[in-house]
This record gives structure tokens, C-alpha cells and sequence, in this order.
């Protein structure tokens, strides 16, 4: 543990002095609070695999779009973009959530689908798809229809709220939010394409980063 919390103490610093120099701004408070948040999620999901918890599902989502680790990755983005956020642009990312919530949802809701119900049975923490199944009382198809149905709903909610975000944020992090939910489909489309390092996602990255065109 501590071997993993110093690289991530110093990766984090490294982000913030990178950030002071070139922007003059200290973001070591809202790094910290999206790593507190997501530590703190996991930690929940852990001590229900532990305690053989099953969650309903508007508990389990609740927990979970934070430990997607959508939000580490949206707020290091955000800070991160050449020309520097105003102070009144970070303050109004800081009260409308929404923005963070969604793609990091959609997300979380994309990785419950790769694994099938054997493999979540077996695995580390609740998913929308068990916690459905018990809940509603029904099959891993009509679980996973309804995630899908899920995901949809919630892209429909993002493309609304960047649109009407769109006068008081860059262009560049509204893109961002959208590639951040864009990318969880082409990770998980073929199942689990972080843990399960299968042909098709890898022949997919090699062809995109590595081949000559």
C-alpha cells in the first residue's frame, strides 16, 4: 500500500506543479478530493463483496459512477487543457456535476456489461446487471436490455446538458466529456478489453496506434 500511494502522491504533484507553471493554479484540493471519493467508493464495493451485500440497484449506482473513475479522469482533463480554465469556469464545473456524472456513468454502465453473469458472480463487487437480475427478479438478456436501455437514456441527458452548458465551458472539455463516454464503448465492446486482453480489442489499438496506415 505504501509503494502505491507514494506513485500516486507523486504522479499527483507532479500533475499540480505541471499545472502551477503553467497556469499559476493550485488544483492539488480538487485532485485530492476526486482520489478521496474514488478510494472511498471502492472501499464501499469492497466491504460489500466482504460482506456478501447485494446492493439495489439505485444503491449500487449511486456508489458507482464515482468508482468508474470517470470523475479522476474528466477533472485531470479539465486541468490540463493548453490554455488554462478561468476561476469562474471552475466554479461553474464544481456546482453543475451533471457534466461529470454522465459520461462517468455511461462509463461504469459500459464495464458491467463486458463480463457475463458467471464472471460477475465470481468477481470483486456487485454490477448494475446482478443487482437488476436479484432485484427485478429476471434474466442476465432482460438485465442487460435494460442497462443498455440505461446507457442510452443517459447519453440522450449528456448531449442536453453539454449543449446547454456549452456558453460557459470550452469546446475542447465538451468534446472531452463525450470521448471519455465514447471510449468506454470501443473498451468494453467485445467484453472486458482492460482485464481480458482479447483479439479483438488488441487487434483494434494496434491497428489504430501502432500499424502504418
Amino acid at each position: 500500500m505504501k509503494i502505491c500511494f507514494l506513485a500516486l502522491y507523486g504522479t499527483t504533484n507532479e500533475i499540480c506543479n505541471g499545472v502551477q507553471k503553467d497556469q499559476n493554479r493550485n488544483i492539488m484540493t480538487h485532485l485530492k478530493k476526486v482520489w478521496t471519493d474514488f478510494c472511498k467508493a471502492l472501499l464501499v464495493e469492497a466491504k460489500w463483496y466482504n460482506s456478501e451485500y447485494s446492493p439495489s440497484l439505485q444503491e449500487y449506482l449511486h456508489n458507482a459512477w464515482i468508482s468508474s473513475s470517470g470523475s479522476i479522469l474528466l477533472v485531470n482533463a479539465y486541468f490540463a487543457l493548453a490554455h488554462g480554465m478561468s476561476d469562474d469556469e471552475v466554479a461553474y464545473l464544481e456546482t453543475h456535476q451533471d457534466l461529470v456524472y454522465y459520461p462517468s456513468m455511461i462509463f461504469r454502465l459500459c464495464n458491467d456489461l463486458g463480463p457475463s453473469a458467471a464472471e460477475l458472480e465470481r468477481g470483486d463487487a456487485p454490477s448494475s446487471i446482478l443487482c437488476y437480475m436479484k432485484e427485478a427478479k429476471v434474466s442476465e438478456e432482460i438485465a442487460r436490455e435494460h442497462t443498455k436501455g440505461m446507457i442510452l437514456d443517459l447519453w440522450k441527458k449528456m448531449k442536453e446538458k453539454c449543449i446547454s452548458h456549452s456558453a460557459h465551458l470550452p469546446r475542447m472539455f465538451l468534446n472531452i466529456t463525450y470521448n471519455i463516454a465514447r471510449v468506454s464503448h470501443f473498451v468494453y465492446l467485445y467484453g472486458d478489453g482492460v482485464r481480458v486482453q482479447d483479439c479483438e480489442t488488441k487487434n483494434d489499438v494496434l491497428s489504430l496506434l501502432v500499424q502504418p496506415i
